[in-house]
């Protein structure tokens, strides 16, 4: 939808090159309790249709752990992870993007008004 489409675009104006994490179905499901409206093969090809995404990673996980943020940093050269200033929260109570943050490595947006 077009917040989505809101988020891609100020995450890649925040930078040089947006690689983008798309979390599989499981995941997701495990993680917020119900499927997303479209399935992983959708939200891939609406991602590498979308002029502001220039990459991106297929399963990501939904808690970014210490070991895919370091991969994140020495495979993919990202400098910082960005997300809606929403709280994304695991299963299990955690803040999805704890690593992130505490390694100074983590940016947020606006949330699209009204969606």
């Amino acid at each position: 939808h077009f917040g989505h489409s809101n988020a891609l675009r100020q995450a890649r104006a925040a930078g040089t090159y947006l690689v983008v994490g798309l979390i599989g179905d499981d995941d997701i499901v495990r993680n917020k309790g119900s499927p997303p409206v479209m399935p992983m093969s959708e939200r891939l090809i609406a991602l590498k249709s979308c002029k502001f995404v220039d990459e991106v990673i297929e399963n990501a996980p939904y808690d970014l752990t210490p070991e895919f943020t370091r991969k994140l940093k020495t495979h993919y050269k990202i400098d910082y992870v960005v997300h809606g200033d929403d709280p994304c929260i695991t299963c299990d109570g955690k803040d999805a993007y704890a690593t992130a943050k505490e390694l100074g490595m983590f940016k947020t947006i606006k949330r699209t008004e009204g969606i």
